[in-house]
């Protein structure tokens, strides 16, 4: 009996005239070829009362790791946008100081990270991320509120705060994070979708919020409550009668309460 020695492959070698192709097939044919496609990616598009989600899903892919998901919408002369970036940020998250209490409490917001800001009605929490946007413009950076549903519109217009408004959909919500292409990005009343639509709606929004803040930016949002989702935030600040305590974060004094 002969055995034959075992060698690595050699790599493979294209003709110099060789293209890359891509197909476009529905997913009951696109299922009966995949096996002899190199890479492929599903889009999934799933329509809700609330608005659609989309999100593209790599289910097989040469040298790389599939089963990785990433959100995206579409955007008229852009196509398509996605709301996440194509590889985890390897760098320390820049820190900002926003010339508010939360300087002191958890060290300022920090781009790449999804900050809560937590407390019950009258506790202050619009007041601050306000009071935070407009002195973030003061010292430089640019940041933008996105209100849902109208939420804190009156006290926008009182810090003087670009504000952008938008109904109780989710297509228009990312839409807005993406159009705003800020340092900071500001939301309040997305309880409102938990209330409206169910709890899941409120996880998913959050999900694709966190990892769109691993792009780059921070995005701060305002709850009553971390409605036992506090697994996604990077930071959280707990607002009571105008005083903060860091519950999470890279910085501050966490644990102490500090006056606003």
């Amino acid at each position: 009996m002969t055995l034959t020695s075992l060698r690595k492959p050699a790599a493979p070698s294209y003709h110099p005239n060789a293209v890359t192709l891509y197909t476009l097939a529905e997913k009951d044919v696109a299922s009966k070829v995949t096996y002899v496609a190199d890479n492929v990616i599903e889009l999934i598009y799933e329509v809700y009362p609330y608005g659609a989600l989309r999100e593209a899903v790599v289910r097989k892919i040469r040298g790389g790791k599939a089963g990785c998901s990433i959100p995206f919408i579409i955007r008229e002369g852009r196509g398509i946008v996605f709301l996440a970036p194509e590889a985890p940020a390897k760098t320390a998250a820049e820190q900002l100081s926003t010339g508010t209490c939360l300087d002191e409490a958890v060290g300022g917001v920090y781009k790449g990270l999804l900050h809560a800001i937590v407390g019950p009605v009258g506790a202050g929490k619009t007041w601050l991320m306000l009071k935070a946007a407009s002195a973030l413009r003061e010292r430089g950076r640019s940041a933008v509120c996105i209100a849902v549903s109208g939420a804190g519109a009156v006290y926008a217009e009182r810090f003087g705060v670009d504000t952008v408004y938008v109904n109780l959909n989710v297509e228009e919500l990312f839409a807005a994070v993406v159009s705003a292409d800020s340092d900071v990005v500001f939301i309040r009343g997305l309880e409102a979708l938990s209330t409206l639509y169910g709890p899941s709606v409120l996880y998913t929004v959050l999900r694709i919020l966190l990892q769109t803040a691993r792009g780059g930016r921070a995005v701060v949002v305002s709850l009553r409550d971390l409605h036992n989702l506090d697994m996604l935030f990077d930071v959280i600040v707990q607002m009571e009668e105008r005083n903060a305590v860091g519950i999470r974060g890279p910085g501050g004094k966490i644990g102490e309460k500090v006056k606003c």
